[in-house]
């Protein structure tokens, strides 16, 4: 009987390194899985933050911005850091489309991309304010790009308005009053039409940019469009110290290309109005 115990002593072992064996293998390759996905977020906030290299003036250079998405959608994939990865790769869509010199057709897929990924995403994270703000921005160009006529006609611009009064009853102060500074872009730029959308109103842009402000006054988008709505209001000498204001800001390192776009179109505006 001794040698038949030792025996089945012997295959029990065998049986428990072979199992073990096959869980750290597991556990090895969900590791590696994560190892690699962490990575690919890392790596992709990386390259968002240096979207900035090599540009030209406010037309960034695209190498580093596609690298990023092309990482953030692989982390999304990999369901690792999946909301921080969805908030990235929208900004993500909304740089490239924004400033990188797309040509209208390219803008529409982009912007198309960020409209899908944000209903989506406001679907699976729905207290999201980010979420909820980087979505927005990209619906706001998808407006631009494919027109305000449309969007105002298919729900788009609805649809904006009641995402941004969302924002702005969760964190009025979020990017610098950003709920109220696209709620009054929507309401500056898209049409009134009677019975079909009857409620986008100057006035209320605005109040709303008046708001946003009070949160930010120094924020540079909220000054340009502030002055933009100014000379709907005829209001120059108000507009005029607004865009010389934005004139003489400081780059912020962390918004290169952005802040030079603004001193640019506010340089542009400045001349065609008071020059």
């Amino acid at each position: 009987m001794v040698p038949r115990l030792y025996k089945i002593s012997n295959l029990s072992k065998l049986q428990f390194a072979t199992a073990a064996i096959a869980l750290l293998g597991v556990y090895l390759a969900v590791a590696f899985t994560n190892a690699m996905g962490q990575s690919a977020f890392d790596r992709g906030k990386k390259m968002y933050h240096q979207r900035a290299a090599n540009a030209d003036s406010f037309k960034a250079d695209p190498t580093n911005i596609n690298r990023a998405i092309d990482l953030f959608e692989t982390a999304l994939e990999q369901n690792i850091k999946s909301e921080e990865s969805a908030i990235y790769l929208l900004r993500s869509y909304y740089f490239k489309g924004m400033f990188t010199g797309l040509n209208n057709d390219q803008q529409k897929d982009i912007y198309d991309k960020g409209r899908n990924l944000g209903e989506k995403m406001m679907d699976r994270y729905p207290e999201s304010v980010p979420i909820k703000f980087w979505y927005a921005a990209n619906i706001g160009r998808w407006a631009d790009v494919h027109g305000f006529l449309k969007a105002a006609t298919n729900g788009i611009s609805k649809k904006l308005r009641r995402v941004c009064e969302k924002i702005i009853e969760q964190d009025p102060e979020y990017q610098g009053g950003g709920g109220y500074r696209i709620l009054a872009q929507v309401h500056f730029h898209s049409p009134n039409i009677p019975i079909v959308m009857g409620w986008p109103s100057k006035e209320q842009a605005l109040k709303l940019i008046q708001k946003a402000l009070e949160i930010a006054p120094d924020h540079p988008t909220n000054q340009m469009l502030y002055a933009n709505i100014l000379l709907e209001f005829d209001r120059y000498q108000e507009a005029k110290e607004q865009f010389e204001k934005i004139s003489q800001m400081a780059i912020r390192d962390s918004h290169v290309i952005e802040d030079r776009y603004i001193k640019y179109r506010s340089q542009k505006l400045l001349e065609e109005h008071f020059h």
